[in-house]
């Protein structure tokens, strides 16, 4: 999930997918075609809210399975079920009926269960939760989360209510309960849990704690007609038909929201153990460098301050004034009061966005946008806004125990030397499979130099900026498995430098086409036809740990190219990896050596067990994460939810605690400053995730959690053991 596309594709594929085998599973589980019927049968959960007793008495040949195994795992008190996939075939997976026909889960706002990863690369788990008929589009819901291996994560998928209404909404990731254009299910009449991978191959993981929590009251616009709904967002960009504490009915309510916040950062400035950067000013004093780097100390990695003294990097992503920019075009009954004419005063703030970088409803158009959140600062700070705002915001981020601002935000308010700061920069190259896939075609001559002209031509102010702590460099790269890269290679075309780098690096292995043909079980006539074949797919051993091994050589490429490109452009800034490295060894051990620090984008509980593979030993960075809820604001609560603000800030609490307890993590960066729009931004995405909502009020329970968490932690970080 990122400032500039969303990172949901996966998801969209799986709620498409129409998989035979799920419909072979779904067979006979219940009567009602539609899933609009509840089943008479259907039973409620225990008292509390477990769907499922995974014990040993747990009957494992009631589980539906495609290309996997199921057996019991996890401990006496904590059982689980372990899933191995181990086939070549599409959606390898499980589906697990209800007991005695269906679950009744009319009474609850969501399903959770827990997941970890038992294997040695990382695994996208997704959860498909089933009505009669369910076919991977229609008559039920899908969620997908991340892990890592060894990591154990909690999925949380709000319960969404199928739309009865005449009336249709698009543009958004999320809709308001119980309208969702698509994906909403009949909570009375859950016949299955089907829960799969969506890569073919060698997946291990458990599955426990499947439950339902919350207590769900129907919101009273499900019965709303068009006519009494629309307009249904306000003129601040709120949603018409609900209330929340803290929503603003009128200028006036902006205005009082601004003293009172003036008065409470007066009185909580900046947490009292930290110096000028946000570094530990009464902890122990290291070599200063006058630029932040990265030592080991005490058994425990850490970032360096400028001065010398020991630095935790709290962040926060998107920093700026844009989070709750949404299209208008083709939805403009939606809003209340936009700017009609050039005199308006919000007139600037709407514009042409150009053409959508996402997917979705605007994908490939050219919508026209408006940008809520400039509009209503200008309406709570006035005309001036514009001059006076950064300057709050870094007493903000200050009071508030944030230390750093991280990736996709704004560079005048980074540029005003009040806050640490970490940058990124973009780089046009050919990326492989013939610019099918995301990852540049790091072997094409013009990488390197792409690489050093985005430096220049992007960051060039900060190269000796010791505000500026380094560089990210790309965003959540499809790394995918221990061979993927190679397979990138195999599947491009040969006039592809990537294809031609992997013939000449085979043919040193094998000295000729026979040879390996011999060793990959193929059939080529020579080597130019090998070059020409992009549909090879070998499976024999050999072809495997070539495709390995050629994978390594493909990484080690890209993160040595770029250190080069750093070091010779700002030698004195760190290089903060990718936001994304794989689980795979081969892939990290180069990131290791290339980088200064590795970073992960981690959407889940707790990031306190993860390690880097196989013994590797390096400081890492989490570049996002956040927890979002229903209960204010818009109408998604992001990739991992939460009950509402209160459990918000408690999940935050605990995320940054499991971050000061993990020896290799220097820094922990929430995603994102502001809400986005509860219309959504260009690709849909309309998360309630801000440390601020859309009217630039802050959420007092996240505050609140981010501040105890800075005041006590870097003594808790060098006492944790």
């Amino acid at each position: 999930m990122t400032h500039h596309a969303a990172s949901r594709s996966s998801l969209r594929v799986a709620r498409a997918c129409g998989v035979a085998w799920i419909l072979a599973a779904m067979t006979g589980l219940a009567a009602a075609a539609d899933g609009s019927a509840p089943a008479k049968s259907a039973k409620a959960p225990d008292a509390s809210g477990k769907l499922l007793d995974l014990g040993a008495g747990f009957d494992l040949k009631t589980v539906e399975t495609h290309a996997t195994g199921v057996e019991h795992g996890g401990t006496p008190d904590a059982p689980a079920l372990v899933i191995r996939t181990s086939d070549k075939t599409r959606w390898p997976g499980v589906t697990i009926p209800a007991p005695g026909g269906a679950w009744d889960l009319s009474a609850y706002e969501c399903i959770a269960l827990d997941v970890r990863n038992v294997d040695k690369h990382d695994i996208d788990v997704f959860v498909r939760v089933d009505n009669p008929g369910a076919d991977g589009g229609s008559h039920c819901m899908t969620e997908r989360i991340g892990t890592q291996p060894d990591q154990r994560v909690t999925l949380t998928m709000p319960i969404k209510r199928g739309s009865k209404s005449t009336f249709k909404l698009v543009g958004m990731n999320g809709f308001p309960q119980g309208l969702y254009a698509s994906g909403g299910i009949e909570p009375g009449n859950i016949v299955a849990l089907t829960i799969f991978v969506d890569v073919p191959g060698d997946h291990r993981f458990e599955v426990s704690n499947i439950r339902a929590f919350g207590k769900y009251q129907e919101p009273t616009w499900m019965h709303m007609g068009e006519k009494e709904f629309f307009p249904f967002i306000d003129a601040f960009g709120q949603f018409k038909h609900k209330e929340w504490p803290g929503k603003v009915h009128a200028p006036e309510d902006l205005k009082a929201r601004r003293d009172e916040e003036a008065t409470q950062l007066a009185t909580v400035p900046a947490p009292k153990e930290w110096d000028s950067w946000g570094g530990w000013a009464n902890g122990p004093k290291l070599k200063a460098t006058g630029h932040f780097r990265t030592q080991k100390h005490q058994g425990k990695w850490w970032l360096v301050d400028p001065d010398g003294a020991l630095f935790f990097s709290t962040g926060i992503t998107c920093v700026g004034t844009a989070s709750a920019v949404t299209a208008i075009d083709e939805r403009e009954s939606y809003f209340e009061s936009l700017p009609t004419g050039k005199d308006d005063p919000l007139a600037r703030f709407l514009f042409d966005g150009g053409k959508s970088w996402g997917g979705g409803f605007y994908a490939g158009k050219s919508p026209k946008m408006f940008n809520f959140t400039a509009a209503n600062l200008q309406r709570k700070y006035g005309a001036d806004w514009e001059k006076t705002y950064p300057e709050l915001v870094h007493k903000r981020l200050r009071s508030w125990g944030l230390n750093t601002i991280g990736n996709w935000s704004d560079g005048g308010i980074c540029a005003m030397h009040r806050t640490p700061y970490t940058a990124t920069f973009w780089y046009e190259c050919p990326r492989m499979k013939d610019n099918a896939v995301g990852f540049p075609d790091v072997f094409d001559p013009a990488f390197g130099p792409s690489i050093d002209k985005g430096l220049a031509q992007f960051v060039a102010s900060t190269f000796e900026d010791p505000w500026c702590i380094g560089y990210f460099l790309d965003n959540e790269m499809p790394w995918g498995g221990e061979d993927s890269l190679a397979r990138y290679a195999l599947a491009s075309p040969a006039k592809q430098a990537a294809k031609q780098k992997l013939g000449t690096w085979l043919r040193e292995r094998h000295a000729t086409i026979a040879d390996l043909n011999t060793a990959w079980g193929s059939s080529w006539d020579s080597w130019e036809a090998f070059a020409a074949d992009a549909a090879g797919n070998p499976t024999t051993t050999t072809a495997k740990q070539d495709l390995i091994d050629f994978t390594g050589l493909a990484a080690e490429t890209y993160f040595r190219t770029a250190r080069e490109a750093m070091r010779k452009r700002a030698p004195q800034k760190l290089y903060l990896g990718c936001r994304c490295v794989g689980g795979s060894a081969n892939v990290v051990a180069p990131a290791v050596t290339y980088c200064d620090v590795i970073s992960y984008n981690r959407y889940c509980a707790s990031v306190r067990d993860i390690r880097l593979p196989d013994g590797l030993d390096a400081p890492v960075m989490i570049g996002e994460f956040h927890f979002g809820g229903l209960d204010r604001g818009p109408f998604w609560a992001g990739l991992f939810s939460a009950e509402n603000q209160e459990d918000r800030g408690r999940k935050l609490t605990a995320y940054l605690k499991s971050a000061l307890d993990n020896p290799q993590i220097v820094g922990a960066h929430w995603f994102q400053y502001g809400d986005e729009a509860a219309t959504g931004r260009i690709d849909g995405e309309n998360a309630q995730i801000g440390f601020v909502d859309i009217c630039d009020t802050p959420y007092a329970e996240t505050i609140t959690a981010a501040q105890a968490s800075a005041a006590t932690m870097y003594r808790y970080r060098l006492d944790a053991h």
